[in-house]
């Protein structure tokens, strides 16, 4: 029988505030668990929309097997509709939950698939928070049909705020510590729950939600000594501020400011330099063309490359301009600015105005400012995908990438072109994909790359299989 860890952390949203401590909250915890050695399968994931949560439960727990113990840890935006909770993913959209959202019900059944025999849940989560302050969180039901026993760990009451903070959110720092409490001996679950019930005593504004359907015996590690190599990371990468050695209750209290020079010198081990900026985008572009198999597409593609040291490219224009205008950058690496239009006192200005806010056509890309103003060997990718039968069109993947001192941007637009000519083909096309992210310069860009070349890949297969089915039907 299986052991498996699922740990989903979403700090990056499109229409929320971002929640940064979240992907490091999700590799605390990913030490923590791999340190007791009890997990056959480790799923550490960050910044997945609702279907990405989905099929991330789905991937780590097949239906087929049957598991001792699912562990299963969330960190980021929930939000609470009716009686329902919702895991907020990267697209959430309040109007629409159940499609951008992960409820707390549909989460249980995912995980009632695999009957598992003890279940752990901690979920440190917001309601409506801002860029440090997680929101409200509601005491998450558990039904008692389909799990034989149900440990849950919540940050707080749903009247409460909870705190997020740096580098970890202050409830993730306290279950680590808590975690890590005793040297020696065994480590069980309900030691943890005492330790964070004293805590948080006399803590009016957070107060965590637990509940227990065990026996109490249930362990997280069967010999402390293994989490030796974790408290230290404690102390070094994930020491931020000082918790004391009371955990949460002292994050809030206050302590000793640091001095301009530490809070500078730290500041530098985190934001980007040329160095780490070419490494990310090599890795990014080099790995996007070395997973791209155009050998399933090499008899009905030609495949080609074109890089640009600059924003050359006119589809990505657009979206690069428009996500950079509206984010909170700490520098100008990159100018990205949409010009404010006149307005006039009378009617007519004031539709002209709207016009121009609403209509991306009618104010036409020349009216943008998009400017590289650093130096990059590679800005962008072009990959193109000219196909060797009139039949077909062209398929073309542009990747750009914006750096910015605290992390990098990545635009990612996929269109498809119509023939102009017998060996030529429109500048314009129809949009198959457009997205965007947002890495930090210590974070590895594989997931991006896998949605990149899998969302190519799919396009280039339907294309061909629609054509396909179209000529069959003349």
């Amino acid at each position: 029988m299986a052991s498996t860890a699922i740990l989903v952390g979403n700090a990056t949203y499109s229409r929320q505030d971002s929640l940064p401590c979240c992907i490091e909250d999700v590799a605390a915890m990913k030490a923590l668990v791999e340190a007791t050695g009890r997990y056959s399968a480790i799923h550490a994931l960050t910044d997945l929309d609702a279907d990405g949560m989905r099929e991330a439960v789905r991937t780590a727990i097949s239906a087929d097997d049957t598991h001792d113990e699912v562990f299963f840890y969330f960190s980021g935006h929930g939000t609470q509709i009716g009686t329902e909770f919702y895991y907020c993913g990267t697209q959430f959209d309040d109007a629409r939950p159940n499609e951008t959202g992960v409820s707390n019900a549909e989460l249980h059944n995912l995980l009632r698939a695999v009957n598992p025999d003890l279940l752990v849940k901690v979920v440190d989560a917001c309601f409506s928070g801002t860029l440090l302050v997680k929101g409200n969180l509601p005491q998450l039901a558990i039904p008692k049909d389909g799990f034989r026993h149900v440990l849950q760990f919540s940050s707080s009451l749903d009247s409460q705020t909870s705190l997020a903070g740096e580098p970890l959110s202050v409830f993730t720092r306290a279950f680590c510590d808590a975690s890590v409490r005793k040297t020696s001996g065994p480590i069980y679950f309900t030691d943890i729950f005492n330790t964070l019930r004293d805590d948080y005593l006399g803590n009016d504004e957070q107060t965590p939600f637990f509940v227990s359907q065990s026996t109490g015996r249930e362990l997280l590690v069967d010999d402390a000594t293994k989490l030796a190599e974790f408290r230290e990371l404690l102390t070094t990468r994930w020491s931020g501020f000082d918790q004391g050695e009371h955990g949460a209750e002292s994050a809030l209290a206050v302590t000793e400011p640091l001095s301009a020079k530490k809070l500078l010198l730290a500041a530098e081990g985190r934001l980007g330099n040329p160095e780490r900026v070419k490494l990310l985008i090599d890795e990014l572009f080099d790995g996007v063309l070395a997973r791209f198999n155009n050998g399933e597409f090499g008899e009905f593609f030609e495949v080609d490359k074109v890089e640009h040291a600059t924003y050359q490219e006119v589809t990505a224009r657009d979206l690069i301009i428009r996500v950079l205008a509206r984010e909170t950058r700490p520098d100008r690496l990159v100018t990205a600015e949409i010009p404010k239009a006149k307005t006039k006192s009378d009617a007519f200005g004031l539709i002209a105005h709207s016009m121009v806010a609403l209509s991306p056509e009618w104010m036409g890309t020349e009216h943008y400012s998009l400017e590289l103003n650093c130096t990059l060997t590679r800005a962008q990718l072009r990959l193109n995908l000219t196909p060797r039968f009139r039949t077909l069109q062209r398929l073309v993947l542009v990747l750009s990438c914006a750096p910015s001192l605290d992390q990098c941007y990545i635009f990612e637009i996929l269109t498809q072109h119509l023939r102009t000519d017998w060996d030529r083909f429109a500048q314009d096309g129809s949009e198959l994909v457009r997205r965007w992210y947002k890495l930090g310069w210590d974070e590895e860009p594989d997931g991006i790359i896998e949605k990149v070349c899998v969302a190519l890949e799919n396009a280039a297969r339907k294309h061909i299989e629609e054509t396909a089915a179209r000529l069959a039907k003349e």
